[in-house]
């Protein structure tokens, strides 16, 4: 008996020794969804330095491996990750406008992220997205100018999009139809498609995004002046944010943080330089006419915060509030 014991132990001490010397003790391989595929434009500068910078900044213990719109639908996803099925969650929030109008409605407000951090916004929002099982970690956000509408053929001689099929999501409602265009929602993977067949006149989206996705090839024009802030952020289940030490909570607070501050600094050069891009591939600049020039800001604001009060008015009313005290809406 004591040598089979023995045996055992000399087994169980080798295994040990087998094991990589660099693996953390508790290192774990947390799961990501994204509402969008690999080639979605913000992520060089938004998931990918996320992913890298929180592995490198709790020591390995907290890996993150990312799964896209294939996995789950972009419009179905807050609740699997709500549920612990996936651990974050990269998305927008007109991804999720069934569940929850807020995050939708904070592109409504001013892109200043000092005034976001001053103002206390990302604490509202953090409460307000945890009774959906979710903890915001990361809040980027871009100055104005964040969103345009790509079209297959110019404005109108009036300078507006008057009976065109527009493909959007729901953020781009009030500028579509200020505009006169239909809003006609589609995935993203159905863009191209929409676009080369004639589905769709034209499609809304961030302003980086048509290189990568090359749909320079079935769209020659954009529409400026571009219009609207971004926000598109991080959740992490929040049983599972619970679950970690305090130590790494607070490294991925701070991995969060670096994320906001580079890609809002760098945000406007990433903009021009695609726009610079597409222009060398034979797109063209189209602009709309002055009367909608002058409607442009009120329509994106003004329409985000109707849809949102529908949805959900006492949350939006409080969020409206919130951002009215703090100089952040009018």
């Amino acid at each position: 008996m004591m040598r089979l014991i023995r045996s055992l132990a000399l087994a169980v001490s080798a295994a040990l020794f087998a094991l990589p010397a660099s693996a953390p003790a508790s290192a774990k391989e947390y799961r990501l969804l994204s509402s969008w595929d690999q080639n979605y434009a913000y992520n060089p500068y938004i998931l990918d330095p996320f992913v890298e910078a929180v592995k490198k900044a709790t020591d390995g213990r907290v890996s993150i491996s990312i799964s896209g719109p294939e996995a789950v639908p972009p419009f179905e996803q807050v609740e699997p990750v709500g549920a612990g099925v996936f651990d974050f969650l990269f998305t927008h929030g007109a991804y999720h406008f069934g569940t929850s109008p807020i995050m939708t409605v904070a592109d409504a407000l001013e892109g200043d992220l000092a005034k976001v951090r001053e103002s206390g916004l990302f604490d509202v929002l953090d409460k307000h997205y945890q009774q959906f099982g979710l903890k915001l970690v990361v809040l980027p956000v871009t100055p104005e100018g964040a969103y345009h509408i790509i079209l297959r053929q110019p404005v109108s001689p009036e300078g507006d999009l008057r009976g065109r099929k527009i493909r959007g999501s729901l953020t781009y409602k009030g500028v579509i139809e200020m505009l006169g265009g239909v809003l006609v929602v589609l995935p993203p993977s159905e863009i191209y498609t929409g676009l080369e067949k004639g589905l769709v006149d034209g499609a809304a989206w961030p302003i980086i995004g048509a290189l990568d996705y090359n749909w320079y090839e079935v769209a020659k024009y954009l529409l400026r002046p571009a219009f609207g802030v971004n926000y598109e952020p991080i959740f992490m289940n929040l049983n599972a944010w619970n679950a970690l030490d305090k130590a790494d909570q607070d490294a991925i607070t701070k991995v969060g943080h670096d994320i906001e501050d580079s890609w809002y600094a760098e945000s406007p050069a990433v903009w021009k330089k695609e726009e610079d891009a597409l222009l060398a591939k034979g797109m063209t600049i189209t602009e709309m006419g002055d009367a909608q020039k002058a409607k442009l800001r009120e329509a994106w604001s003004t329409s985000l915060w109707a849809m949102a009060a529908e949805k959900n008015p006492t949350a939006t009313k409080e969020l409206l509030e919130f951002a009215r005290s703090k100089g952040m809406a009018q």
